[in-house]
């Protein structure tokens, strides 16, 4: 991930080190030289990055530099965020509010021997970096100013006949020629897109439909285009021409190609296969749909892609989602590739630890035909063991295997999106996750940031997400609504990837690499953090859950460069020291049995954004609480009737509040009014809740509201016709909540219990007439 990712976290430096609160500390400490000489050479490196991260794909050397590179920046990024945090420090004491807690910052050391070693720290990472620039001169690097994919090896020329060995296809093929044969598409030339992940078996299925003796005499004429790399209009024109024995395209001009398009397809119907397709260009895809439009009616056209924004811009109809093979279709397929014909029948303990095999190849036949293929000829139970206790990722891999199949669409990604894809290797396989917990994990780590103050961090990262969904690396979950899920094999090459950055440890675990930064703990794990781990003094993330040991408080802050801190389930006690993890950005509390109290020095974590308490029961909040200026999203329960008043109404950052699990809660706070930047506001399972406060008027930001299992709330608000911004209403199970507020008819979707409101076209309707 490190090589990879570079560019971009050289881009975040950047802009914090041209912030207008980090150049007033410069001017303050009297480092602002030191600061400049510092941005101008990390400028000079971020230059030559993207060129750097291609060359060292195949030069050794440039690889090895770019980790040396890569270990320098992180400590650039932890001096600068330290100096940021500074800057937030000093401006919650320019607005009075922990006026006592900067001044012991300030003075728990001499501010002169202070500013020294802060001017001393930022000379010398500059010289450390200033070495391994000057190294760079060696490699004759290109400089580049604008971000564009890894050009992608080229992938081996597909064509129109299919393999004898296919198997588990035969549905999807008859579904495919029902769509060819009977589609009442009104254009007159039908584009269905066939969308799937790299090695699902796309190119296989559109062989199976082109060579269907139904599609041969249904159709005029059939093309097989393999587009792959590049959409080119006059290499896809040239490859249909040449496909009908026209073989003088080559010295054609575009005119002449087009021209001569025009008139091998005429006004007769044809089927075109355009096969592996990239292209997200609208104005490409367009210049050549308007030269095929002049088929015949009833002409149809396949595109195979692995992305969902290609299918959207081409199709003309929904897309053809394929999905997996069975186990047992994919047992098949192995074994197929793993002996020779009938052999199997010798092996049976062979083929019971193959059934064990295909189960981490996700129904992709790619992955079934790599296994089976690294099998074949081996007899031997140790070899085939081997195979089935080892990731995906751990083994020999060709060219045409799996995960250098699936890297290709890795290697599209812009570098924003690489950091923020290799991060999913962290989860555990098949967890299901919301897109939220994930775009506050990007954030705390500086994946997402915008030079335009007018963009909502969230946004951004959502649509980061969304990017990565149409891309099939992310997919829905049927686990829940608003859950998603990754694929085994998208989840293997997250791994492959992140290398040696991310981490999860296992009791199996037997070293720890010492450039990991993020890590994970397995639930097979049952006692504290091993001995090695505590070495690792600049580790980014720690994700620990449920049914892990307890936790020596003293033991975190080994770790004071953390951005994300996660005990889920744990009986964790919160040290006072926690104040030292400056960087902290993300802390999961929830569902915690020890922690009864947080010390005063929580509100210290100036750069706090989120925060969750959710079924963590406090005997009381710290009066610094409300110092978080920077918190944009807290999940609290409580044991009070109450929201502390103090607390809420200064946390004017927040951009999400929910508020859940609190059995003794009988009503919210007015000071939730002052939250005037708050775009989401969600109650539930808080059953003796009877109404909202008058100030939920004055959410004007608010964009969502979701009441659940509050079964006494008796009113919302009087009216909701100051809410502009809301596009969401959401109530479930609130028996005794019977009528809604004025001006509930604005809001594009309300649900009640499930059914949406606007079906029904009342103004202001009861809820009991909705349910």
């Amino acid at each position: 991930m490190a090589e990879q990712i570079l560019f971009n976290f050289a881009e975040n430096i950047l802009l914090k080190l041209g912030s207008s609160a980090l150049q007033q500390i410069g001017l303050a400490w009297g480092v602002t030289k030191e600061l400049e000489k510092l941005k101008k050479t990390i400028s000079t490196v971020r230059n030559v990055l993207l060129d750097a991260q291609e060359q060292q794909i195949s030069n050794r050397a440039v690889k090895e530099w770019l980790e040396r590179l890569n270990d320098i920046v992180y400590d650039v990024d932890d001096l600068v965020d330290e100096f940021a945090t500074d800057a937030q420090r000093r401006k919650v004491e320019i607005h009075g509010s922990i006026i006592r807690e900067v001044r012991y910052f300030f003075t728990r050391s001499n501010p002169f021997k202070f500013r020294y070693g802060m001017g001393r720290k930022i000379r010398d990472v500059r010289e450390r970096l200033d070495e391994v620039a000057k190294d760079m001169r060696d490699f004759k690097f290109v400089v580049r100013q604008v971000d564009r994919p890894i050009e992608r090896r080229v992938r081996q020329e597909t064509y129109s006949f299919p393999s004898s060995n296919v198997v588990g296809r035969e549905n999807d093929k008859e579904a495919i020629i029902q769509l060819l044969m009977h589609s009442t598409d009104e254009e007159n030339v039908s584009i269905i897109p066939i969308v799937g992940l790299g090695g699902l078996g796309k190119t296989t299925l559109a062989q199976l439909v082109y060579n269907d003796y139904r599609v041969q005499s249904q159709f005029h004429e059939r093309f097989w285009v393999c587009v792959s790399n590049d959409f080119d209009l006059r290499e896809v024109i040239k490859k249909i021409v040449k496909s009908v024995g026209d073989t003088g395209s080559d010295n054609l001009e575009i005119e002449q190609l087009q021209s001569r398009l025009r008139q091998i397809l005429g006004n007769q119907n044809f089927f075109l296969v355009l096969d592996d397709v990239w292209n997200e260009d609208l104005v490409k895809w367009r210049n050549l749909k308007d030269l095929l439009m002049v088929g015949g009616k009833g002409s149809k056209i396949i595109v195979t892609t692995r992305g969902q924004k290609v299918a959207e811009i081409m199709g003309t109809v929904p897309s053809y989602v394929l999905k997996g093979l069975s186990n047992d279709d994919s047992l098949s397929v192995l074994l197929k590739w793993a002996f020779k014909q009938g052999d199997e029948e010798k092996h049976q303990d062979l083929v019971n630890i193959g059934r064990e095999i295909v189960k981490k190849c996700g129904g992709v036949p790619l992955a079934a035909r790599t296994l089976g293929a690294l099998l074949f000829s081996k007899i031997d139970v140790h070899d085939w063991l081997q195979v089935r206790d080892n990731e995906i990722w751990e083994l020999v891999q060709k060219d045409n295997d799996i995960l250098p199949v699936l890297k290709l669409s890795y290697d599209q990604m812009s570098s924003y999106l690489k950091h923020c894809f290799a991060y999913f290797s962290l989860l555990k396989k098949d967890q299901a996750f919301p897109k939220d917990w994930m775009i506050y994990n990007w954030m705390a780590q500086g994946f997402i940031e915008s030079s335009n103050q007018n963009e909502e961090l969230e946004d951004i990262g959502e649509s980061y997400f969304d990017e990565l969904v149409r891309r099939s690396f992310i997919e829905i979950s049927e686990e829940g609504e608003g859950l998603f899920k990754m694929h085994d094999l998208v989840h293997d090459l997250a791994q492959f990837v992140a290398s040696s950055e991310c981490l999860t440890i296992k009791s199996t675990t037997k070293s720890i690499p010492e450039r990991v930064r993020h890590v994970n703990f397995d639930s097979s794990l049952h006692k504290g953090f091993p001995r090695p781990l505590l070495e690792v003094k600049k580790l980014r993330t720690i994700h620990m859950g449920s049914g892990f040991g307890s936790i020596i408080p003293s033991e975190i802050l080994n770790f004071r460069f953390l951005r994300v801190l996660v005990f889920f389930g744990l009986n964790f006690k919160v040290p006072s020291s926690i104040g030292d993890l400056k960087h902290l950005s993300l802390f999961c509390l929830a569902r915690n049995r020890g922690a009864k109290t947080l010390p005063e020095s929580f509100g210290r974590l100036v750069n706090l954004q989120y925060v969750n308490l959710n079924r963590t029961y406090l005997n009381e909040w710290p009066k610094t609480f409300g110092n978080l200026i920077n918190l944009r999203r807290l999940v609290l329960s409580t044991r009070f009737t109450s929201l502390p008043e103090k607390v809420i109404g200064r946390l004017t950052s927040l951009r999400a509040l929910i508020i859940c699990h609190s059995a003794e809660l009988t009503s919210l706070t007015e000071a939730m009014g002052k939250v005037t930047r708050l775009r989401r506001l969600e109650v539930s399972f808080c059953p003796k809740l009877v109404s909202f406060p008058s100030c939920v008027r004055r959410l004007t930001a608010l964009m969502e509201l979701k009441v659940a299992y509050c079964r006494n709330l008796v009113t919302l608000s009087e009216s909701f016709a100051s809410l502009t911004s809301l596009r969401m209403v959401q109530i479930i199970s609130c028996p005794k909540l019977l009528s809604l507020p004025e001006g509930i008819d604005r809001v594009p979707m309300v649900k009640i219990d499930g059914r949406e409101l606007h079906r029904h076209g009342l103004i202001r309707p009861t809820v009991e007439s909705l349910r």
